[in-house]
């Protein structure tokens, strides 16, 4: 088992990585301003089920998949950044009347699930990351289980707190100035975030 003190100082190191705002967040965000905090919630669950699947992937090995099939993990990156590209053009050029409209469910889990599958070289992190952790005198496989189960669920808290402030903020502003505003911010910081999936992934 994980010795306490491996375990705090591997959730302080999740923690700190978590809270700094990164694509998933910019759209947990722009979504809970826009729409409210159970639409943010919803791409929440979608972030947070498209992140299980590649820590399952890590935990299982498969790692190396990047590299064999690296054609595949592009494609699957580019059509997720062409997805919120497309999202944020909508969202920009948003009519007013057409604010009133939540994205239905199913939308708005893709739309988390888009992002989070946009770069699926955070797999290559994730195993990089998580052997730190490791005692390697003892089974691996539980070990990486439980390292993986925590920072989902640290990832889930903590983009849901991000859901829901932002969707606490959002019945602050109920003219349709404001209502025009967020949806032009919400678009733009869409298209950031496909713009930086797009350029980190050269580096």
């Amino acid at each position: 088992m994980i010795e306490l003190p491996v375990l705090l100082g591997f959730m302080a190191a999740i923690f700190a990585l978590i809270v700094i705002p990164g694509p998933n967040v910019a759209v947990i965000v722009a979504t809970g301003a826009s729409h409210g905090s159970r639409s943010a919630l919803m791409v929440v669950l979608g972030t947070t089920i498209a992140q299980a699947a590649q820590m399952a992937l890590v935990v299982l090995g498969l790692t190396a998949l990047l590299e064999t099939f690296s054609w595949a993990f592009t494609l699957i990156k580019w059509l997720g950044i062409a997805y919120l590209v497309y999202l944020g053009v909508s969202a920009f050029s948003a009519k007013i009347t057409q604010s009133h409209a939540k994205p239905m469910d199913g939308q708005l889990f893709l739309r988390g699930a888009a992002t989070a599958l946009a770069n699926p070289k955070t797999m290559v992190f994730h195993a990089a990351f998580l052997p730190l952790f490791v005692n390697a005198s003892q089974a691996v496989g539980p070990q990486l289980l439980v390292l993986a189960a925590i920072f989902l669920i640290m990832a889930l808290v903590l983009d849901g707190a991000y859901a829901l402030g932002a969707g606490a903020l959002s019945h602050i502003f109920k003219g349709n100035s404001f209502k025009r505003l967020t949806n032009r911010l919400s678009g733009g910081v869409m298209l950031v975030a496909a713009g930086w999936l797009a350029i980190r992934q050269e580096s």
